[in-house]
């Protein structure tokens, strides 16, 4: 398994969409922290003793600026807080919102787990995460949201390995053509 460490905001906006979903970060906007959670779903099975809700059928979650679209979201709760969400899809799709101080930032996956208490997002499947034009793509992504740490390893069809395009940051004099 590849393993490197990306200490880029783009990376960190992905894995706070997850944890918006449930419990507000110090990198979390206040707007998002205090909006509601919308699910919208074609089916939905709960079960209060296990803590265990399934929402099946083009699911869509939004808090805020953040939002998922899956086939299949499955958050499970013990005294009423969330211990572990995972959305699945072909794929499925975190998608943050820019705001004045965050770019637009999109990430797909075949499978997502977020385990809350743990502060770790794992991503499996043909996972791809975008910013403007940094491009991050693998087959399976593991990052621990306290320790700001990613390990990933690339993808049997593509020469087994994770490929990433990071665009240089511009300063303000570059921004502007020179004559």
């Amino acid at each position: 398994m590849k393993s490197f460490s990306l200490s880029r905001s783009w990376i960190i906006a992905l894995f706070f969409l997850a944890g918006a979903c449930v419990a507000p970060y110090a990198h979390a906007a206040k707007t998002d922290q205090d909006e509601p959670i919308r699910v919208n779903a074609r089916s939905v099975e709960a079960d209060e003793k296990t803590g265990v809700a399934v929402y099946s059928g083009d699911v869509e979650a939004q808090q805020g600026r953040l939002s998922i679209r899956a086939d299949r979201l499955e958050i499970r709760t013990h005294d009423r807080q969330t211990e572990f969400i995972r959305a699945t899809g072909k794929p499925a799709k975190l998608l943050q919102q820019a705001s004045e101080t965050t770019e637009e930032m999109q990430a797909d996956a075949e499978r997502i787990d977020y385990h809350v208490a743990d502060k770790k997002l794992d991503m499996m499947g043909n996972v791809r995460v975008q910013r403007n034009q940094d491009l991050f793509t693998g087959d399976v992504l593991h990052y621990d949201l306290k320790t700001k740490s990613l390990n990933a390893a690339g993808d049997k069809k593509s020469d087994g390995r994770i490929h990433a395009v990071l665009q240089p940051k511009k300063t303000n004099n570059e921004t502007a053509p020179r004559p």
